[in-house]
């Protein structure tokens, strides 16, 4: 609240009036009118809408698959991922892409903003929702509202609506990961029904469209890196999984070990995990104790013994090397699992082009592919790691670019022309902070439209870190 008495339009008050729909909704779809829980949202819902200075109308949105309040965007945060899917759904349901509250809805009774929401639920149920639901609305007399149709939603959105769908799995198969090793740590045990639930969420995703799936790798969360690497290495393997054409179940079960590959690192102490600079010898070999940790932490999940025992020896073998010089020294094998070598190629090139606490460099991704490159059939599986640097592209997403005009251009995904697949690039602008926002989108070999004919050729290319720039701001 400011000082005048007025609702504070900070950057979170379109998050607080869309929330507070939201329960609102929710409530009302599972108890009766009047219930205590029902009045307590209903005069939320009114005293929030009352605090705001709406002049005309207060619009809640959807453009490109996402929601916007009052025209601007809502910005999609892990805390309300779930629910800005749950209320994506509820809208696609219903042909409906926004609902416009104008300044009468201040006044109206309680009674008949309860109406409404009876009215905006029942809707789903019907055979023209929209149409429905318009035609019942103005029967009942509620001037102060206007749900708008969008067919749109039903054809031009699909590939938004994956999006979401696959950006959600994501964040909450990091919440389960993290869930897991917490439960591990304290009681000793843990489920994975959580997180095989999000693995399959991602498998789907990879069948409709891989490349929204692979363009969420170049997240990096320096303030909770232990998890989001996790996430990103089950993001690789899983992609790189599905170019090889493994099946659903392998695939399954692939995303399962990757998302579970450092759980040994729960019993590394944290001063070592997080330490400034090299680590001493002893300290060295207790982190490269990890991956035996890991068996001995998976073996504590409470999950199937078939599960188990397809899950154990990737996160085991993910240090020991294509050539087996690596950790732990295993004297004994042969060679190491298709798990094993898959998880070997993820792990490094999300390690290597991450930020860390002990290193005071990281490789842009393109030259992480070529360092991995060098080390074909030594460190890695030659004709994985091939494939893997195919999959990612020239410039693989998250890659920054200094361009030959002076402009600076971040890699966001990739698209088809004529046959030729081509980086699609976010040209980055400075803003009055210091820091940059987003530009014009190019394809990055494509001739300029403006300020000359010839295509835009890459002078070199950095780690985005290395200029302060968060990657998730601008990729997926």
């Amino acid at each position: 609240m400011s000082e005048s008495g007025k609702f504070d339009r900070s950057p979170a008050w379109e998050e607080k009036l869309f929330q507070v729909l939201y329960r609102l909704i929710q409530t009302v779809r599972i108890h009766r009118d009047n219930n205590e829980l029902v009045k307590l949202c209903l005069s939320d819902f009114h005293d929030t809408v009352a605090k705001l200075d709406i002049e005309d109308e207060l619009s809640i949105m959807i453009s490109d698959g996402r929601f916007f309040v009052q025209g601007e965007r809502l910005h999609y945060r892990r805390q309300i991922a779930r629910l800005i899917n749950t209320m994506l759904e509820f809208f696609n349901r219903r042909g409906l892409r926004g609902v416009i509250f104008h300044s009468g809805v201040k006044e109206a009774p309680h009674s008949d903003l309860l109406a409404f929401v009876r009215l905006l639920i029942q809707s789903g149920e019907k055979e023209d929702s929209a149409a429905w639901l318009t035609r019942n609305i103005e029967e009942a007399g509620f001037g102060w509202v206007t749900v708008l149709a969008g067919e749109e939603l039903r054809h031009k959105q699909m590939d938004e609506d994956l999006r979401v769908r696959v950006r959600t799995a994501y964040f909450l198969a990091l919440s389960a990961v993290k869930e897991v090793a917490q439960k591990i740590s304290y009681q000793g045990y843990a489920g994975v029904r959580k997180a095989r639930r999000m693995v399959q969420t991602m498998v789907d995703g990879l069948e409709e469209d891989s490349a929204i799936l692979l363009a969420l790798s170049a997240i990096k969360d320096y303030d909770d890196y232990t998890y989001t690497h996790s996430v990103n290495v089950a993001v690789l393997a899983l992609s790189l999984g599905n170019r090889i054409g493994l099946s659903r179940s392998s695939l399954e079960h692939l995303g399962i070990c990757a998302l579970f590959h450092d759980l040994g690192k729960v019993e590394i102490p944290r001063e070592i995990i997080t330490k400034q600079g090299e680590l001493t010898d002893d300290e060295r070999e207790i982190v490269q104790m990890h991956p035996l940790g890991s068996v001995k932490q998976i073996l504590k999940l409470n999950a199937s013994h078939d599960l188990k025992s397809r899950i154990l020896l990737g996160p085991f073998e993910h240090h020991v090397k294509y050539d087996l010089t690596g950790y732990p020294n295993v004297l004994f094998k042969k060679q190491v699992s298709l798990f094993g070598r898959i998880l070997q190629i993820a792990d490094f090139y999300d390690a290597i082009t991450s930020p860390r606490a002990y290193r005071a460099f990281s490789l842009s991704p393109d030259q992480a592919i070529r360092t991995m490159l060098e080390g074909a059939g030594k460190d890695f599986d030659p004709i994985l790691v091939k494939e893997f640097a195919i999959m990612l592209g020239r410039y693989p997403v998250g890659t920054l670019l200094e361009l030959d005009t002076g402009e600076m251009g971040l890699v966001v995904g990739y698209g088809e022309k004529a046959g030729v697949s081509q980086p699609q690039v976010v040209l980055l602008q400075e803003n009055e902070q210091g820091g940059f926002q987003r530009g014009e989108m190019v394809n990055l070999f494509e001739e300029q439209k403006e300020g000359g004919t010839s295509p835009r050729k890459v002078l070199r290319s950095f780690n985005p870190a290395s200029l302060g720039i968060r990657t998730q701001d601008f990729v997926a």
